[in-house]
Order: structure tokens, then sequence, then C-alpha cells
């Protein structure tokens, strides 16, 4: 499971920062410029829009399948919502773990009484915060990665967390300077290493740095190996291990279309001659690889862009002009679909792809996870335009072994703007939790069935679920410009 991405609530980075991460899902396939793009830069809540209900998918489709002020009455206020239920309690902590460090409110600028107060100009610059990446719960406990600023660069970090969550038991563990607004790292465990996947941008462009950190609990020693170089920087990449190897897959340009590739790692020969194989087909733009582990094998999903690109953008209304037609959008991303497949322990396609999108769909963002039988699942957002006010609606699809798929009814909130995550427990494999950011700070969750229920909880508004471990859930939470984590006992 690739896991899940914080950038919505956790990061206070500069807009790019956040709006590199929604392109990364929603735009390098689609062929949209980074200049035409520039238009909506208000990120990624101020750019979607609450979409029409999709029609459900097919199944088994294929790769190949194509009034008067004064006398009206007062309005009648509408009832204010009552507060959300607490689902989950905090459990006690002598202190929370925190990465980052509390930064002291910021003092604006001294203005002329005369001058009409301050304005923009006069404020101070928020600094820049601590951005989560993947969590895993592991036997003593929880690892995720991180990126952090410090004295204007950014270092790429392994957080360490004890099974209790405490400050007491956890260790932060410096990888390096990383440049060009990278994603955290990624990372997959082998015993008690980690196997290291960096992201990295040198004067040729972006690139991967793989690594192995030994023994991270005790003595972390860090060794890195090969770089694989070429690497969209506006890409997602995605690890999982399978016994003593792992498989990094990754998106690249060639020759004018974006493919995903694959490559075995070995972490005990980081000198290994790095050998990409493409996992997707020339001729059309694959990208966003997911993966996840199977029986045998591998899980991999993907988003391809189905139409040309549109890269006019339209032009935006004046002050004195009309607004744009109903259902119009200033850029349009084109409609793709996400297609899941299976792959060998090489990491070679032993399937055809299935498509577990409807036609004529626009997923912005998804995500991949097993299930307890072998099986996945994948949840996703779709939107029929961007930019809007508000995201599109969540939906679950499960792919079964046998190479159907079945929509499962997903009912209570499911609007929102984040990205899905699965959390794995691993002491209770037939629970598989899923979770996402809601609107208006909010954080719904629940359990994956048949008919899944997802709701809010008051305890973790304005947080993030990341982990699950022995039944509890792992809540991590933006503390001024750092991030604190605490353990949670939920309700399903």
């Amino acid at each position: 499971m690739v896991g899940v991405m914080l950038k919505q609530r956790l990061s206070l980075r500069l807009p790019g920062t956040a709006w590199s991460r929604f392109m990364a899902h929603c735009v390098s396939v689609s062929g949209v410029s980074v200049a035409g793009w520039a238009l909506c830069s208000v990120g990624l809540v101020a750019c979607k829009k609450k979409p029409t209900p999709l029609p459900a998918p097919e199944p088994e489709l294929r790769e190949d399948s194509p009034e008067n002020i004064e006398s009206a009455a007062p309005p009648t206020p509408s009832p204010s919502p009552g507060p959300v239920a607490a689902r989950c309690r905090e459990l006690p902590q002598s202190a929370p773990f925190r990465i980052g460090e509390l930064a002291p409110p910021r003092r604006a600028a001294p203005s002329d009484p005369e001058d009409g107060g301050p304005d923009d100009d006069d404020e101070v610059p928020d600094p820049y915060a601590v951005e989560l990446g993947p969590a895993r719960a592991d036997a003593e406990g929880f690892t995720l990665s991180a990126l952090r600023s410090t004295k204007g660069q950014t270092h790429a970090l392994i957080a360490l967390v004890g099974a209790d969550a405490d400050a007491a038991s956890g260790k932060l563990i410096d990888l390096g300077v990383v440049h060009g607004d990278p994603d955290p790292p990624l990372f997959a465990a082998l015993g008690k290493d980690l196997l290291l996947v960096t992201p990295d941008t040198d004067a040729g462009g972006g690139m991967l740095r793989v690594g192995v950190l030994r023994d991270p609990r005790a003595s972390a020693r860090v060794s890195w190996g090969q770089e694989i170089t070429g690497v969209r920087r506006d890409s997602t990449f995605a690890l999982e291990a399978s016994g003593d190897r792992a498989l990094l897959a990754y998106a690249a340009e060639v020759l004018g279309k974006i493919r995903v590739f694959g490559v075995l790692l070995e972490p005990n020969n980081l000198k290994q001659k790095l050998t990409p194989e493409p996992l997707s087909a020339a001729g059309a733009d694959v990208d966003s690889p997911r993966l996840a582990l199977r029986i045998g094998g591998y899980w991999l999903a993907v988003a391809r862009s189905l139409d040309a690109p549109k890269t006019k953008p339209k032009s935006p209304p004046n002050d004195g002009g009309p607004d744009l037609a109903e259902g119009d959008s200033l850029l349009d991303i084109g409609t793709r679909r996400i297609e899941v497949s299976k792959l060998d322990a090489q990491g070679k396609a032993i399937s055809s792809a299935l498509v577990v999108t409807a036609a004529g769909a626009r997923p912005m963002s998804f995500e991949l996870a097993s299930a307890a039988d072998g099986s996945a699942y994948v949840g996703f957002r779709s939107d029929d335009t961007t930019p809007g006010a508000a995201g599109g609606a969540l939906q679950l699809v499960h792919v079964k072994l046998d190479g159907s798929f079945e929509k499962l009814e997903l009912s209570g909130e499911s609007n929102g703007t984040g990205t899905p995550s699965f959390l794995i427990d691993a002491s209770m494999p037939d629970k598989l939790w899923l979770t996402a950011a809601g609107e208006n700070g909010a954080t719904f969750f629940g359990t994956v069935a048949a008919r899944s229920v997802l709701a809010g909880d008051s305890v973790v508004r304005g947080g993030d679920l990341i982990a699950a471990r022995d039944g509890k859930l792992l809540l991590a939470r933006a503390k001024g410009t750092a991030a604190e984590l605490s353990l949670l006992s939920c309700a399903e």
C-alpha cells in the first residue's frame, strides 16, 4: 500500500508544494501544461467541484473496451448541525511524539494608524511545516516518513514511533537534504531493515535514490546505492516488498508519452544494475502507479488518459463579462480511467488490465490496498469538471481474484477533497479501514464492507488517521508548523 498523502492539512508549506501533489494525481496523465494550471493556483479545495454522480461501472470491462425586500418575510434560519458524535477516545501518553518544532506566533509588521491598517504586504509569512508521508505499523510500533524544512533546506526523514506513540519511545533519522519540492520518501520493511526510495532532483530532472536503513531502531545506519534518473517529477511512485526483493513502480516520459516502469530492487545488493521494464504499453499516457501485495506477486493500479490533452485553457471571465456557462471550467483534464492488473513476483504482468471506472469518468485521485483473501480494493474520487468548489464523492471497488470487480455501497459522509487512504491492521487482517478528508476540516472513516458506513468524529476532526495496529488507530495532527502523533481507540 502506498500510504497516505497528508498535504491537505498537515502541510503548511508554500502553495507550490500542495499544488505539485495535486498535479501528480490529476494533471500529469492528461498532458495539461504546468503553465496552464497556473490559472488554478488557489489549491486543491478551491480547485474542485461537486460532480454529478457517475454511472455505475460496467462489469468485466477490459482494456480493449471503449421577491420585494420590504414585503418579504424574514428568512427562517436553518437549523445548526449538532455536535459530531465521538467514536474515538485518545489513549493516555506522557507526551505526544512530535515531528518538527512549534513556531512562535506570527507578528504583523507595525502599521501607521493613518494608513488604513495593514495590507497583505505587512503580513509575516508562515514558516514551512512538516509534511508527512506514508505510515506503516510494525512489530514494535509505527514507521513513517516525512519532509521538514530546516534553515532553508528540505530534509527527508524517517520516524520510528513506539506502540504507544509516546515521545519517549520514538526517534527521528535524517536521510539528508533533498531538492526540487519532492514527495516524502517511500520505504518497505525487509526484516529489521528498511528499503528506502527517496525522490530528489538533479540538473537533469527528477530522480529516485535507492538505499537501505539498517537496524533503524538501534544503530540506524544508512547506505545509498543506485539512482534512477529520468523520473517524471510531477508523478507519484510506488514501492512494495515481497520476500527478499521489492518492486518499485514509477512514471517517465518516453517519446512524448508517459509510461509506467517497474524495477526489482535487491536490498542486499545496492550496487546491482537496475533494469527498468515497462509496465504500460506505448502509445498512451499512463501515470500514477499504485502497488499492493498479492499472493504470488503484486497488484498494480494506474491511471490512463483516454483523449488528447486540451492545452488551451478557457479564458476566465472579466469583471464585467459573463460568467462561465454551467458545467464549464477554466481547464479540462480530459477523461481517464483506472486500470488494475496482476503482476508476478518478478514484476511481470500476468493479466490484461481491468478497467474499474465507468466510461467518461475523471478520477482525480485514488488508492489501492490488498484484502485479507488476496483480492484488492480501489478507492477513488471523480470530478466531472476542474476546477470547482469542492471534491467529488468517494467510490469504492472490490477487485476479485477471478478478475472481475464489484462496486461497493458507501453511505454516510463521502464528499470531500482528500485522497482516500486504506489502513491495514496486520493483527486484524479482516478489518480494513477507509479514511479521507471531508468537507470543513472533517475526517471521515469506517471499515470496508459490502456496505461501508463512513462518518466523522469529534476527536479526529482536524487530524488525519494514518495507520492501524492492534485495533488502534494512529492520528496525526498539525500543531503549529509541527505534526503530533497520538493513539486512538475507535468504534467502527
